[in-house]
């Protein structure tokens, strides 16, 4: 009873806060804010107004930006990430590709190789196969 309750619940706050956030914060706090995939928490903590402040918040807000096309404020939000201490592969990858967009091609080979070089320390196929496709595009970038 209590789970299906939850769950009632639950559907409520995401249909109210795709059609009214202000109503849905309003009857349930932030009580459900984590049940959101990533993105969405990302998305709603910046629709609040709550500030990055570690390297993950940072490099989430930057790839919310750059799914929008607002590469210039992804690229401050993805070296702020760097700053605080962001040196996890996915950030770097998103660094690489946001200069690519703003034609910067030395400083997208310079964070494509940060990612390689921390990418060597995952074993798997996937990631291999990729550490293999981002040096073909370092040598393109470096002409």
């Amino acid at each position: 009873m209590s789970e299906t309750l939850y769950l009632k619940n639950l559907e409520f706050f995401q249909s109210s806060l795709q059609n009214y956030p202000a109503r849905a914060y309003e009857v349930f706090g932030l009580t459900f804010l984590y049940s959101l995939p990533p993105e969405s928490v990302t998305r709603e903590k910046h629709r609040l107004g709550v500030l990055p402040r570690s390297p993950l918040d940072f490099y989430n807000l930057g790839v919310l930006f750059s799914e929008e096309g607002r590469h210039e404020e992804a690229l401050k939000l993805y070296q702020q990430a760097v700053e605080v201490g962001g040196d996890f592969p996915d950030l770097f990858i998103n660094l690489g590709l946001t200069y690519e967009h703003l034609k910067q091609k030395a400083k997208a080979a310079e964070a494509y190789q940060k990612f390689v070089d921390l990418s060597r320390k995952n074993e798997s196929e996937e990631v291999k196969s990729e550490v293999r496709q981002i040096k073909a595009q370092i040598k393109l970038l470096k002409g």
